[in-house]
């Protein structure tokens, strides 16, 4: 993986997050939640696009998750986002795998399970709402 996302690194950058949107804690879960929903529609894409070694979806999928990340301040996913795009584009399949499997981990590293509803552990960590 490229600059592999710090396991330390807070999951969502709450008050760039909030400047972004005006301010509004509501507005921001509201967003987060959307956020997730299309996670797991790209996830879903990705794990198929990844299993078939389609390169160019990889590239497109990551390229869309990078920018919906870095919307809503999520640097760790923007990163693992961006690795993808780039693993997509130099036809690196390891290196898509590595990143993607990043997103499926809890801070701290330990892999989460697939029954666990958030489809974002790594947004748990140090979200007040």
């Amino acid at each position: 993986m490229g600059k592999k996302p710090d396991e330390g690194t807070l999951p969502i950058n709450r008050a760039e997050a909030l400047e972004r949107i005006g301010g509004d804690p509501d507005f921001l879960k509201e967003l987060l939640g959307i956020y997730s929903e299309e996670f797991l529609l790209r996830a879903k894409e990705l794990r198929s696009a990844l299993n078939g070694q389609e390169f160019q979806t990889i590239q497109e999928l990551g390229h869309s998750l990078k920018g919906s990340s870095a919307n809503l301040s999520l640097p760790g996913l923007r990163q693992a986002a961006m690795d993808i795009e780039t693993a997509g584009r130099e036809k690196n399949i390891q290196k898509a795998k590595e990143s993607f499997a990043w997103t499926s981990k809890r801070p701290g590293g330990r892999k989460i399970s697939k029954k666990r509803k958030n489809p974002l552990p790594v947004l748990k960590k140090n979200s007040k709402d």
